[in-house]
Protein backbone atom coordinates (compact mmCIF):
# COMPACT_ATOMS: atom_id res chain seq x y z
CA UNK A 1 0.00 0.00 0.00
CA UNK A 2 1.73 3.25 -1.00
CA UNK A 3 1.17 6.69 0.84
CA UNK A 4 -1.33 9.10 -0.47
CA UNK A 5 0.50 12.15 -1.68
CA UNK A 6 -1.08 15.67 -1.62
CA UNK A 7 -1.31 17.67 -4.70
CA UNK A 8 1.38 20.17 -4.97
CA UNK A 9 0.67 23.81 -6.54
CA UNK A 10 1.12 23.47 -9.91
CA UNK A 11 -1.48 19.75 -9.62
CA UNK A 12 -4.00 22.01 -8.40
CA UNK A 13 -3.64 24.88 -10.37
CA UNK A 14 -3.81 22.26 -13.23
CA UNK A 15 -7.47 20.69 -12.01
CA UNK A 16 -8.66 23.76 -11.08
CA UNK A 17 -10.41 24.29 -14.54
CA UNK A 18 -12.25 21.09 -14.13
CA UNK A 19 -12.99 21.31 -10.08
CA UNK A 20 -14.51 24.93 -10.55
CA UNK A 21 -17.07 23.25 -13.48
CA UNK A 22 -18.85 21.10 -10.27
CA UNK A 23 -18.25 23.78 -7.64
CA UNK A 24 -19.02 26.68 -9.22
CA UNK A 25 -22.36 25.20 -11.00
CA UNK A 26 -25.82 26.65 -10.87
CA UNK A 27 -26.74 22.81 -10.15
CA UNK A 28 -24.47 23.52 -7.07
CA UNK A 29 -26.93 26.52 -5.86
CA UNK A 30 -30.11 24.49 -6.40
CA UNK A 31 -28.88 21.30 -4.54
CA UNK A 32 -27.94 24.00 -1.48
CA UNK A 33 -31.57 25.49 -1.66
CA UNK A 34 -33.10 22.44 -1.89
CA UNK A 35 -31.49 21.37 1.46
CA UNK A 36 -32.06 25.19 2.80
CA UNK A 37 -35.62 24.15 2.03
CA UNK A 38 -35.72 20.54 3.67
CA UNK A 39 -34.32 21.78 6.86
CA UNK A 40 -37.49 22.30 8.34
CA UNK A 41 -39.07 19.73 10.53
CA UNK A 42 -42.63 20.54 9.75
CA UNK A 43 -41.26 20.90 5.19
CA UNK A 44 -40.49 17.16 6.39
CA UNK A 45 -43.49 16.21 7.88
CA UNK A 46 -45.66 17.99 4.94
CA UNK A 47 -43.57 15.86 2.40
CA UNK A 48 -43.62 12.64 4.36
CA UNK A 49 -47.67 12.79 4.78
CA UNK A 50 -47.90 13.97 1.04
CA UNK A 51 -46.25 10.48 0.31
CA UNK A 52 -48.51 8.54 1.86
CA UNK A 53 -51.88 10.46 0.99
CA UNK A 54 -52.92 11.29 -2.43
CA UNK A 55 -54.12 14.92 -1.53
CA UNK A 56 -54.85 17.33 1.54
CA UNK A 57 -56.48 20.59 2.13
CA UNK A 58 -53.89 22.63 4.10
CA UNK A 59 -56.29 22.38 7.35
CA UNK A 60 -56.03 18.85 7.10
CA UNK A 61 -51.73 19.25 6.92
CA UNK A 62 -52.14 21.58 9.37
CA UNK A 63 -53.82 19.31 12.35
CA UNK A 64 -51.71 16.33 11.14
CA UNK A 65 -48.52 17.95 11.98
CA UNK A 66 -49.63 20.25 14.76
CA UNK A 67 -49.29 23.49 13.46
CA UNK A 68 -51.04 26.47 12.39
CA UNK A 69 -53.02 26.97 9.25
CA UNK A 70 -50.86 30.12 8.84
CA UNK A 71 -47.62 28.79 9.44
CA UNK A 72 -48.22 25.35 7.11
CA UNK A 73 -49.48 27.89 4.33
CA UNK A 74 -46.04 29.24 4.47
CA UNK A 75 -44.48 26.18 4.25
CA UNK A 76 -46.40 24.86 1.63
CA UNK A 77 -45.72 27.86 -0.61
CA UNK A 78 -41.78 27.26 0.04
CA UNK A 79 -42.58 23.69 -0.99
CA UNK A 80 -44.90 24.75 -4.06
CA UNK A 81 -42.49 27.40 -5.49
CA UNK A 82 -39.55 24.96 -5.25
CA UNK A 83 -42.00 22.23 -7.58
CA UNK A 84 -41.66 19.52 -4.65
CA UNK A 85 -45.58 19.82 -4.34
CA UNK A 86 -48.22 21.11 -6.47
CA UNK A 87 -51.92 22.15 -5.58
CA UNK A 88 -55.25 21.73 -7.34
CA UNK A 89 -58.59 23.41 -6.62
CA UNK A 90 -61.50 21.17 -6.19
CA UNK A 91 -64.66 23.27 -5.02
CA UNK A 92 -63.92 25.45 -2.50
CA UNK A 93 -60.75 23.76 -1.21
CA UNK A 94 -57.01 24.00 -2.37
CA UNK A 95 -55.30 20.41 -2.39
CA UNK A 96 -52.10 19.49 -1.97
CA UNK A 97 -50.18 16.15 -3.42
CA UNK A 98 -46.88 15.41 -4.27
CA UNK A 99 -45.28 16.65 -7.49
CA UNK A 100 -41.96 15.38 -7.11
CA UNK A 101 -41.55 11.32 -5.37
CA UNK A 102 -37.91 11.78 -5.90
CA UNK A 103 -37.79 14.44 -2.81
CA UNK A 104 -39.17 10.47 -1.00
CA UNK A 105 -35.64 8.96 -2.19
CA UNK A 106 -33.62 11.77 -0.79
CA UNK A 107 -35.33 11.70 2.67
CA UNK A 108 -35.11 7.96 2.73
CA UNK A 109 -31.63 8.38 1.89
CA UNK A 110 -30.85 10.90 4.67
CA UNK A 111 -32.42 8.51 6.79
CA UNK A 112 -29.47 6.13 6.33
CA UNK A 113 -26.54 8.71 6.21
CA UNK A 114 -24.19 8.36 9.15
CA UNK A 115 -25.80 4.72 10.04
CA UNK A 116 -22.93 2.92 7.91
CA UNK A 117 -20.24 1.90 9.76
CA UNK A 118 -16.65 0.75 8.72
Amino acid sequence: MTNYTCYDDQEIKNEQEKVDQFLQSKQLCKKVNIFKLLGDLNRIKIIELLANYDKLCVYEISRLINASVATTSHHLIALKNNHLIGSKKEGKHVLYFLEDPKVIQVLRLAAQLGTYKN
